[in-house]
């Protein structure tokens, strides 16, 4: 007697070959959209908000680092889930919220100034994080997971590969110099920062 086996692949099978892989090379990358795409936000954000256009961040370019920091860690944490838009909603929450609230502790640390505060808005906790924000980030990690870091990455695979490394190579190169430039002359003012701590 021969045992059946179903031509069918297994759920697991299934949800391995749905998970999206992305390459270092394209993960720099979309590290930059996930950036520039959060700076272009919280601008428009203040201007509607605050009545300031500002250029937001502790950096002088216009990219905000913990945007693309944050979209790139969840594509690699949370991809596994992209078949349960609910798992990844409360995954991308808490760990939005944990790096956003760790990182506002660290910029206090260094240069005893915020680039944020929450203080006024609803639900906040000690001004770093706020439900509105959270709400925010929950779903927008949703939707980079299931539909806009695949299509991201179609996106970027259509592109010339040497164009692709001299982006690669010339965004890293500004960012590093900005990086370093801002640690000693880090973007302040109406509408960037907050309040001076004592």
């Amino acid at each position: 007697m021969y045992e059946y086996e179903s031509a069918q692949p297994t759920a697991a099978a299934v949800s391995r070959e749905e998970v999206t892989h992305y390459t270092l090379d394209n993960l720099i990358l979309m590290f930059f959209v996930f950036s520039v795409t959060g700076w272009v936000w919280e601008v428009i954000y203040i201007a509607f908000t605050e009545g300031v256009v500002a250029n937001r961040g502790m950096l002088h370019g216009p990219w905000l680092p913990i945007y693309g920091g944050g979209g790139v860690l969840i594509l690699l944490l949370l991809g596994r889930f992209k078949q349960h838009p609910a798992i990844v909603f409360v995954l991308a929450t808490l760990l939005c919220g944990t790096m956003e609230y760790m990182t506002g502790i660290a910029v206090e640390f260094f240069f005893r100034c915020r680039w944020w505060d929450y203080s006024t808005k609803f639900m906040n906790l000690n001004g770093r994080i706020c439900l509105e924000g959270l709400m925010l980030f929950g779903i927008s990690g949703t939707a980079a997971v299931c539909k806009g870091g695949p299509a991201l990455q179609s996106a970027i695979m259509r592109i010339d590969p040497k164009i692709r490394k001299a982006l690669r190579i010339a965004l890293c190169t500004i960012f590093i110099i900005d990086l370093v430039f801002s640690l000693i002359f880090p973007n302040m003012g109406v509408g960037v920062t907050y309040a001076l701590l004592k």
